[in-house]
């Protein structure tokens, strides 16, 4: 479930908040739906760990960093985990009844590739874009559960823009098993971009950050949000390009970052939408 690791649930847990935050003001309806989202988002995540280690038992032995997973040590058997999925996604489903209804069928409708994502790396040339695509689903479900109150495109203009920042996070976490992915024929973002990766992500940093930024202007998001987001994008530069430097070692401590960098561009938003200045 991979609860010693929480940034795994956080990060799914994000995308939900900037959609609520940057379309309704905080009152016990607000903070009794957040509760719903964490619980949700704590459950599939758990889920996805489980689905994914249940699936990719023949590739998890190969590649040094995940050799100690549960399934491949054999410290849990593959009953026991089939066992903790049944229950996780029964929890799940509870949690997903105390939405309306159109966000129920978002919610169903993304189910599929939660399944579809560990075999990505199998076949798709772009497997983060998946992840991607999962991960930030959850801002279209915030944004139904508050009765749609904007338009899709609106919506959609948050979403692309957390895709591109999974894709990032991901890419960079992805260089860490660049060697084995390669000696194993599986596919990621870092090995697509290559020796161009740098460029590319330098390039959806500031794409993602365009894109929130016309998403705040459509908004009418006060002058603070644009200030606070300026200086995020000066931040994530200078971590990719002075600190990561495309050195795998130092991987895990970009995409640990992220945690922050979604702190503050959750208050970017609180204090954009909910403050007149």
């Amino acid at each position: 479930m991979r609860l010693d690791r929480p940034i795994g649930y956080i990060l799914l847990f994000y995308p939900i908040c900037f959609s609520i935050f940057a379309f309704s003001d905080l009152n016990l309806k607000i903070v009794s739906l957040l509760i719903i989202f964490l619980i949700g988002s704590i459950v599939m995540r758990s889920a996805g760990c489980i689905i994914n280690d249940l699936l990719d038992r023949d590739i998890d032995n190969k590649v040094r960093r995940t050799q100690n997973r549960p399934l491949v040590s054999n410290s849990l058997s593959i009953k026991n985990s089939i066992i903790l999925l049944i229950i996780l996604l029964s929890i799940g489903l509870i949690v997903l009844t105390q939405l309306n209804l159109p966000s129920i069928i978002l919610a169903l409708v993304i189910v599929p590739l939660v399944f579809l994502y560990p075999l990505a790396k199998r076949y798709f040339f772009l497997p983060q874009f998946v992840l991607a695509f999962t991960y930030n689903w959850g801002c279209f479900i915030g944004w139904s559960s508050l009765e749609s109150p904007s338009s899709f495109t609106e919506i959609s203009i948050l979403f692309l823009s957390l895709v591109l920042w999974t894709i990032i996070y991901d890419t960079v976490y992805a260089t860490q098993d660049e060697d084995d992915d390669r000696k194993l024929s599986l596919k990621s973002s870092a090995l697509l971009f290559g020796k161009y990766k740098l460029v590319i992500l330098n390039f959806l940093i500031i794409l993602m950050y365009s894109l929130l930024m016309l998403f705040g202007k459509n908004l009418g998001f006060n002058f603070l949000f644009f200030i606070f987001l300026t200086l995020q994008l000066i931040l994530n530069l200078m971590d990719l390009n002075y600190i990561w430097k495309n050195d795998s070692l130092r991987s895990g401590f970009y995409f640990n970052r992220n945690n922050y960098y979604g702190i503050f561009l959750l208050l970017s938003i609180i204090i954009g939408s909910q403050f007149n200045v």
